[in-house]
This record gives structure tokens, sequence and C-alpha cells, in this order.
């Protein structure tokens, strides 16, 4: 289980959480939910930046100091994502702990040989296993592809691709047939000035839209014809009719226009469908090929439910339930009492499983490849993060009060109103 700290960066004050197999945060827009999500993606991929870096050394013969090429690139990988650090709190700290002794650390401190007040100096710091990985390049660049990929793997005991998919995609969607040529033309400091997170998640669709000239049983027919297709194909069926149900439709990319089939003949350009489809669209189509692919992956997943009726997004955790329970590693945010709602659902169905009694009964309701066995759940306020999952012995559920909270405070304005006298006298006189 991997840990992340951190201090004073953005709207969050204090923040200590254990990452699981599948994580959830919860709180307020503007609480710090998407400022812990790119701090996570941020030092998950740390390892795939030191592959790239490693690769390009490599390939170019540089003569610099891996540590420094990897200080150098974290520092401005950081800056994409949170922005000038000029701004920040001089004590802002982000920790990640890989495991219990290997760990990543990015604080502030004054620029080094000066000694007046400078404007604030991201500086990186690393465990003594990474720092002895990244100075002995001489060793590591005589080292096969896959063989440098696993090392790196085992140093951070993770062996997961990371994929973060924001909130905020019916807008890249509603862009859809201008944005390779968008992107085509950006020079390197355009794209800079896009989200980093954003940024990867453009960077995906370009890469994998072609693959869905003839939809997902498209690429399904043909990954079944080469000699190395191995997948589970009960799942993935199950999957893509479960996007169907979403969609109400198949996606296709076809003469360069993403479209949304209705049937055989009929269709809707993606750009002109509801905004609900927009949204969910390339989180149905990113998720259908990493199971097709097998990929070992942890989903960063930004607000779900956007746009969404609540049975599809009962349907939505159903298909992150079975991903999950496949190949993958989640963290999701939400504001939404049904996402919280239909996961607290699938643990539950997990926890009774469990008894020998009712195991049948619980599998015929939920099947056993949606239950969720553990959740780590989080709720965010004023800057602080705690816990909003029950004891384990007790189920290990999402805290009803932290669903609710909403609702319950909408609900006590009506009973409020309800409890008026005159309010009760005039509505007994209507009914009556």
């Amino acid at each position: 289980m991997q840990r992340i700290i951190i201090h004073k960066l953005g709207p969050i004050e204090d923040c200590d959480m254990k990452l699981g197999h599948f994580s959830v945060l919860t709180g307020a827009q503007a609480s710090g939910k998407s400022t812990i999500s790119k701090c996570v993606f941020f030092c998950r991929t740390v390892k795939d930046d030191i592959f790239d870096l490693v690769l390009r050394k490599k390939l170019l013969g540089s003569e610099e100091n891996l540590q420094e090429s990897v200080r150098k690139f974290l520092r401005n990988k950081f800056l994409q994502l949170f922005g000038t650090s000029k701004a920040m709190d001089a004590g802002m700290m982000l920790l990640y702990y890989y495991s219990e002794k290997t760990y990543v650390k990015l604080s502030l401190r004054l620029q080094e040989g000066m000694d007046y007040l400078s404007p604030n100096y991201v500086w990186i710091d690393y465990s003594s296993d990474i720092r002895y990985f990244l100075n002995h390049f001489q060793e590591t660049e005589m080292l096969e592809t896959d063989e440098l990929k696993r090392r790196l793997n085992e140093l951070f005991q993770d062996e997961y691709e990371s994929i973060f998919i924001p909130a905020g995609r019916s807008l890249i969607t509603l862009l859809t047939s201008q944005l390779n040529y968008l992107f085509a033309t950006m020079d390197d400091e355009q794209k800079r000035s896009i989200d980093l997170c954003t940024q990867k998640y453009i960077e995906r669709i370009l890469k994998i839209r072609p693959l869905f000239e003839n939809g997902i049983e498209g690429l399904m027919n043909q990954k079944q014809n080469t000699l190395d297709a191995v997948w589970d194909f009960n799942a993935l069926n199950q999957i893509v009719e479960q996007s169907k149900a979403v969609l109400k439709g198949n996606y296709v990319y076809r003469d360069n226009e993403e479209r949304l089939y209705i049937d055989e003949q009929h269709f809707v350009k993606i750009n002109f469908t509801s905004s609900g489809q927009q949204e969910t669209v390339w989180i149905l189509n990113i998720l259908q090929h990493v199971l097709l692919n097998n990929t070992k992956a942890f989903i960063i997943l930004e607000e779900p439910e956007a746009h969404l009726y609540p049975q599809a997004q009962k349907e939505l955790v159903e298909i992150l339930a079975l991903i999950a329970n496949k190949s993958c590693g989640m963290l999701l945010t939400t504001h939404s009492p049904y996402i919280l709602g239909a996961l607290n659902n699938l643990i539950y169905a997990g926890h009774l499983a469990a008894r020998d009694d009712i195991r049948e009964r619980v599998i015929g309701e939920v099947g056993k490849e949606l239950h969720i066995e553990t959740c780590n759940a989080y709720y965010l306020e004023n800057g602080e993060i705690q816990p909003c999952t029950e004891p384990e012995e007790e189920g290990g559920l999402i805290i009803n009060e932290v669903i609710d909270g909403a609702s319950s405070e909408i609900n006590g304005q009506y009973d409020r109103l309800f409890d008026d006298k005159s309010v009760q006298m005039s509505c007994f006189l209507v009914s009556h």
C-alpha cells in the first residue's frame, strides 16, 4: 500500500493518505481532490520519467549526471502541473512512499548560493535506493529495455502504468475534429501551457483512436486473430455491453471523425451527442482498450458521474469494479452520492459473500466479479483529509453521513420549513 503526504499545496493544508487497490476521494468542489489526484499521478509516473531519460541519454550519448537530469525534469513537470512556485507557501511539501523505505520528496527552499530572499525553488530528494540507482547510470545504460523496465518496477514496487482521466472531458470531445490539427501545430512552449494531465490524456486519445475504426468489436476480432491474444472474453464482453448501455450506442472512429452508431446504419457525430455521452465515451474506450491488452494500469479518474443519469452512474461504477478486479488499480474523485452509494452496494456484496449461508443469494444479486473487497475512502474539508470508511469487520462501507451530507441538509431545510404551524395547516387544508 502506497502513501502520500501533502502539506500546504493549493487548497491542501495537510493530507496523509494511504492508496490501496481501490481508493475514493470525496468532498465539496475546490476542496483539493484534484490536487491530490495530480500529486499521485506526478509521483507514480516518476519511474516512467526515469525510464525515458535513461533511453534518451543512451540514444544521444549525453554526459550529464542522470540524477541531475531527473531533478531538472521533475522540477519542470511539477511546475507544469501546479504553476509557478513563487505563489506557493514556503512550507510546501510533497512526500510519496512507494514502500516503507522508498520515497520521493519535493519541498521549497531558497535558491542555493544566494544570500537574499529569492523565488521559491523546488527541491527534489529521493530515498537512498533511488539515489543509488540514479548514481549508477553506467550500469543501467547497459541493460536491455525490458530489463530496465523490470528493474524500475522492482525499485518502485509498482508494475502499473498510470492513466489520468481528467474532469472537463466534454470540451476535448467537442474539439474532436480539430484535435489532431491543434495538437500538431502547437510548439513545445504552447503544449507546456496545457495542464500536464490533460496533455497526457489527449496524447492517449490520439494514439488509440485510430484502432476503433470498426468499434470495439472490430478491435476484439482483430486481436483474437493474433497469436499472443490472451484475454478474458466474458469480462470484456460484459464491459462492451454495459458501455453500449451507458452510451446508448456503439463508438466508431471512421473517415477521420468520431461517431456514435445508434444502429448499423444511423450515427451521430460525437460532438453532437449529449454532454453525458461526450464526458463518458473516452472513459469507456480507454477502459476497454486496457482490458483488451491486459494492461496493468492504475486509473486516476476525476468525476466519473459528470452529466450522467443515476442509473448510468451505477452501470459505470460496475464497469470500474470489474476492471479493478481484472487488471487495474483505481483512484476516483466524486461529488456524487449515487457513485458512492453504488460503490457501497458492491463493497457490501463482497462483505456478505464471505458468509456461507447467503453467498449464493448475494452472488445472484451482484456477480462475484463486481465485488469490491476493500476500498479506501477519504473526505476532504477545509484543507484537511480524513478517512470515511467503517472498520473492515463491520463491512468497510463508506460512511452514510458522507454520502447523504448534501441531501440531508436539503431535507433538513424542508423539515424546518414544514415545522412552521401555518405551513402545516395550509397543507392540511389543501389535502382535504
